[in-house]
């Protein structure tokens, strides 16, 4: 690797499972209240547009900083299929849910901001947490 694109490489986690897990946490925790019968009582006070930007912007910052740059695109890609499916699932599984295309426009808003900061620059919070508490070798 050359000195030009060292700072490039994404330095490696200590504890990469258990952020991979975490993550897998995420996504599980926004499938299910995606496709709950009834939306979570929490969000009755808040835009549903604003939950789905927030939700995908989330995955997005947290699977950016699992992934090195050259990957955003996958990754972004991935997380855009991922809300596509569950907007589907909501349109078919008729019990109160529908799909929506705004939903999917606000996921998809989501991950392209989330991936963008995390082009920008904040793509390593990871690594700076296990730095903060003294986790990194």
């Amino acid at each position: 690797m050359s000195v030009e694109t060292a700072w490039l490489a994404q330095p490696k986690l200590r504890f990469a499972r258990l952020w991979w897990a975490l993550g897998w946490v995420l996504v599980a925790v926004i499938i299910t209240t995606s496709l709950e019968r009834n939306t979570p009582s929490f969000t009755h006070d808040m835009n549903d547009k604003v939950l789905h930007f927030l939700g995908y912007t989330s995955l997005a910052l947290w699977f950016g900083a699992l992934a090195r740059r050259s990957r955003y695109v996958v990754v972004g890609v991935l997380l855009i299929l991922l809300g596509a499916v569950i907007e589907l699932a909501q349109g078919l599984m008729g019990m109160g849910r529908t799909a929506d295309w705004r939903d999917l426009l606000a996921n998809s808003l989501g991950v392209v901001v989330g991936l963008a900061v995390c082009y920008a620059g904040l793509g390593m919070w990871m690594v700076w947490v296990e730095r903060l508490f003294r986790l990194q070798k």
